[in-house]
């Protein structure tokens, strides 16, 4: 099976999430590419594990259900389209033009209304999407297609697809029940004879004009074609003729060009953001991988950033007051059977996330700080330039080092906490 961009990507987060469970990568010791940057080794690793795994076979399984389900939607779409157009004929004439036009124009407008208010304010499966997801889900009965329909949605989500995903869904099942509803009108319209006229119950007759002139006023615009008026010159034939034409061009501009420029605008972006797909190797999972594939490559040294001048500089002060305890991962918890403490602030991995715990020490500084860090990880400099950045805002600092399966760096990191006398277990 030939993957594709997005199979590619959608694979790593997969496997992403079984290295955040995982407490080492048991895979590294099979050579990658070296020529390839460390997104394309990581990108190959995760297709690796998915075929040593045959994990390959549900990601194409996934995709025949993905294509059958797009198969009914789409019958499901046009029978709707085709019934909903012949039940308005079929009423007794001569038909209500504002009726006809509320039926076969005032849904779809409604649900794209609907579309723009809650569909773009959270990137959450709504509506059909979330329906077709549901059903996806049933079909992926194993628990191994569970996961990977699982890490399909968050991989969505990651990338900034899932939105222009949902959009297409929903604009292109509104755009075949537009297309077929007018598909069969003209057909009807073309060889059957119908009787229209402008009725109403409660609205006077120059309030049903000026909705009608209301409602008129775009096809008008687009196509040249004004309303249709009752009485005058004008016969029941002819006037039932023009009102059909105009009947029609409304469904054309209300319904289905508002969908069809909606679907090719959610295309065009879902295309863009596919050429943009990349992989934050800050992420748990991620981060661990890489530096384990950069350690492999330099034939396993141990990079210990503190000596020399530079390391020598690095001072730990404590702060003469704080309140409460805080626990923090250093860029991932090696322990995924560790009960989390109530106090537990979550992973440090990003930029943005070790700024904001700093900004919240400075804010509110502790009695005690724990950080727990997995012994795999390498020292490095950076790491401690962290932990002495941390130490103002703390009166007692503690590292807490999470053996791992493999190999470890527990004693360089022991001698380098040693060396500024900071803490550990």
């Amino acid at each position: 099976m030939k993957l594709s961009h997005f199979d590619r990507f959608w694979l790593a987060e997969h496997q992403r999430q079984r290295d955040v469970a995982q407490v080492h990568p048991t895979d590294l010791d099979q050579p990658l590419n070296a020529e390839h940057s460390l997104e394309q080794q990581v990108l190959q690793r995760a297709e690796r594990c998915a075929i040593q795994r045959n994990e390959l076979t549900y990601v194409q399984r996934w995709h025949q259900s993905r294509r059958l389900l797009t198969l009914v939607l789409g019958v499901l779409a046009s029978l709707l389209g085709i019934g909903t157009t012949q039940a308005l004929l079929s009423q007794a004439q001569p038909i209500s033009l504002l009726f006809a036009v509320g039926v076969l124009v005032l849904p779809n407008l409604m649900m794209l209304l609907l579309w723009a208010l809650f569909a773009l304010r959270r990137s959450k499966p709504r509506g059909i999407t979330a329906f077709g997801l549901q059903l996806m889900y049933w079909l992926q009965r194993q628990p191994e297609q569970a996961a990977l329909a699982a890490s399909w949605v968050e991989h969505c989500q990651r990338q900034r697809l899932l939105t222009p995903l949902m959009a297409i869904v929903t604009h292109g099942f509104w755009l075949v029940i537009a297309t077929f509803s007018a598909a069969t009108l003209v057909l009807y319209l073309s060889f059957n004879d119908y009787a229209f006229r402008w009725a109403t119950t409660i609205l006077e007759q120059p309030q049903l004009m000026q909705w009608a002139q209301l409602i008129g006023w775009l096809p008008e615009v687009l196509f040249g074609v004004a309303v249709p008026e009752q009485g005058g010159t004008t016969s029941t034939a002819d006037f039932s003729a023009i009102a059909g034409r105009w009947l029609t061009l409304c469904v054309l501009t209300y319904a289905l060009l508002p969908r069809m420029l909606c679907l090719l605008g959610a295309m065009l972006v879902w295309a863009y953001r596919l050429t943009q797909l990349g992989l934050d190797l800050s992420e748990p999972g991620y981060y661990r991988v890489s530096q384990a594939l950069q350690a492999q490559q330099r034939g396993a040294q141990v990079v210990d950033a503190d000596a020399g001048d530079a390391a020598e500089q690095l001072v730990f002060h404590y702060a003469r007051h704080g309140e409460g305890e805080l626990i923090a991962s250093l860029d991932y918890e090696a322990d995924p059977s560790w009960n989390a403490a109530v106090s537990y602030w979550g992973v440090v991995a990003s930029y943005t996330q070790k700024q904001a715990l700093l900004k919240q020490l400075q804010a509110q500084p502790v009695a005690h700080l724990t950080l727990r860090v997995a012994s795999s990880l390498t020292p490095d400099r950076s790491s401690m330039r962290y932990l002495a950045s941390l130490a103002p805002y703390t009166q007692a600092l503690k590292v807490v080092l999470i053996d791992a399966a493999g190999d470890t760096y527990r004693a360089q990191w022991q001698q380098l906490l040693q060396r500024y006398e900071v803490n550990y277990d």
